[in-house]
């Protein structure tokens, strides 16, 4: 695997769309890196497993916090 992904590339190793991996860089949910400060993006899959991870934790606490069943909340689904 290479060492930097484009958007497209991180898109696809996340099972997201393109716009997705967009808007987290432009909410700074997602660390990235911008070639000599144009509007080119490099992302590493270090850093899209830490943003995948974040968000099944939010989404097993928030569960959590609404009451859903403990069978529910248990396994979170994490996409490969």
């Amino acid at each position: 695997m290479k060492i930097w992904l484009t958007v497209a590339d991180a898109a696809d190793y996340a099972g997201v769309s393109r716009d997705t991996i967009y808007t987290a860089c432009e909410r700074r949910e997602i660390r990235q890196a911008r070639i000599a400060g144009r509007r080119a993006i490099r992302l590493r899959a270090e850093w899209i497993d830490a943003w995948l991870e974040r968000h099944v934790l939010e989404a097993h606490d928030r569960r959590a916090a609404s009451g859903a069943s403990a069978s529910a909340t248990e396994r979170p689904e994490v996409r490969p």
